[in-house]
């Protein structure tokens, strides 16, 4: 062989190597952050299930007070009550719903980030034949919607 006719890689052509495979790594870290943000949806929407099964549990387990739990909280801490069941499960709610002591770092319990636009809501309606529930949560600052019903008796 001459040793004149085996080169090796030129600049240029490592230079287009890199481009590709810098390509390839834009569009992992795409789907790295698209996965990302729809598990932090799932997340979301699991959470506000969770909390509104719970609540409708203890309206259930209160139907013939139902009217009693009537219910809208934003960001602010207003955990009194009065004594009667429905006060102390609306309690119980505001707490879930701020997320109090459930994010602990370095023995410490962090407050996680609440907006004013967040809001939960229930609204309890009874007629002469039946009681409905229905949850509304906003969550994304605002820009995200969910409803839940059901009928507790």
């Amino acid at each position: 062989m001459d040793k004149n006719k085996i080169k090796g890689i030129s600049l240029i052509e490592s230079l287009v190597c890199l481009v590709i495979v810098g390509i390839g790594f834009i569009g992992v870290n795409q789907m790295i952050s698209f996965a990302t943000t729809s598990i932090d949806r799932s997340i979301d929407a699991n959470k506000i299930n969770f909390l509104s099964e719970t609540a409708v549990e203890d309206i259930i387990g209160d139907s013939n007070n139902a009217s009693n739990y009537n219910y809208s909280q934003q960001c602010t801490k207003n955990y009194n009550a009065t004594g009667t069941l429905a006060e102390k499960a609306k309690v119980k709610w505001a707490k879930h719903f701020m997320q109090e002591n459930q994010l602990k770092i370095n023995n410490q319990f962090k407050k996680l980030p609440c907006d004013q636009l967040d809001t939960k809501e229930a609204t309890i309606t009874s007629g002469s034949d039946r009681t409905s529930v229905k949850f509304k949560f906003k969550s994304n600052r605002g820009k995200k919607e969910k409803f839940i019903g059901v009928v507790v008796k």
